[in-house]
């Protein structure tokens, strides 16, 4: 299982892993980038309430009113598809070309599956049109103060059916996979290791297009991104053994995938995330 390692903010990995892409935040409050080294964009995810003031934003009238409570809706429309390339293009101007643009589903009360791939699919045209090498990844989300819907692509059964119309239509969108958050997604207890499996053997089947993975702890109810894979299972160790196994079994392939580490918590608990992964065999790159 081969991981290429991504700078998640001012953290270090252990010395003898020397990431050489970086993560940067462009979502829509993000006035400008400032990329030290090749980058993947972590686009707007709707969380939560953003200002939507920036100087940028201000051209882009179609994204800008297509909030509710502050909170944006992604892929609302074919004309926000070609808003948000024009932003992102906008944002990376006079940059170098982003390794990977990373970006986020809609919710379930305006849009379904097929027509969020409709609407990607303009977006993936217009990027392409400039930045012709680079990635463009969709993250699995579960949890938002959005409460009108949900995102279209939490479970591993949506992500099987994003696969399917990748598949169908020829794009070239992959996915980068949030591990705990696909978890989540299916009201899964840390405890439940014979659901974890049956989860790892459905995402296996989609493995190829999986570019990416995003790992990080857990501390009790309500901190995520907040401790290592120990604290994640409640200290125990026998289920985080099994979780890693199904990690390894699953992406044990010649394929090199990106890793994001969004671990908030510092650099001892992202230090127990990688010792942990070395431990099943991963390695770095």
């Amino acid at each position: 299982m081969y991981l290429i390692p991504v700078q998640y903010h001012g953290f270090r990995y252990p010395a003898t892993i020397l990431p050489k892409i970086e993560e940067i935040a462009g979502h829509f409050d993000v006035k400008e980038i400032s990329p030290v080294m090749p980058y993947s964009l972590h686009t707007e995810y709707s969380f939560s309430k953003r200002n939507m003031s920036s100087r940028i934003l201000q051209q882009f009238n179609v994204l800008r009113e297509a909030i509710y409570q502050g909170i944006p809706m992604l892929w609302y429309s074919k004309q926000w598809a070609e808003e948000f390339a024009e932003f992102i293009l906008s944002l990376t101007w006079g940059k170098r070309e982003p390794t990977i643009i990373e970006i986020h589903p809609p919710f379930s009360n305006y849009t379904s599956l097929k027509e969020f791939i409709d609407i990607y699919t303009i977006f993936e045209v217009k990027i392409k049109e400039r930045y012709k090498n680079t990635l463009i990844l969709i993250e699995n989300r579960c949890g938002s103060l959005y409460s009108k819907g949900k995102f279209i692509v939490s479970t591993s059964q949506q992500l099987m059916n994003l696969v399917n119309e990748i598949e169908k239509r020829k794009i070239e969108l992959r996915i980068t996979l949030d591990i705990p958050q696909l978890l989540t997604a299916h009201y899964i207890n840390t405890d439940n290791i014979n659901r974890i499996t049956e989860i790892f053997q459905i995402i296996k089947e989609i493995k190829d297009y999986i570019y990416g993975i995003h790992l990080w702890g857990k501390k009790g109810k309500g901190q995520s991104h907040i401790g290592d894979l120990t604290s994640y299972f409640n200290g125990n160790l026998e289920a985080k053994m099994i979780f890693l196994k199904c990690i390894k079994d699953t992406f044990d392939d010649e394929h090199k995938r990106f890793f994001v580490p969004e671990v908030n918590s510092g650099e001892k608990d992202l230090a127990s995330i990688i010792h942990d992964l070395i431990s099943i065999g991963c390695v770095f790159m």
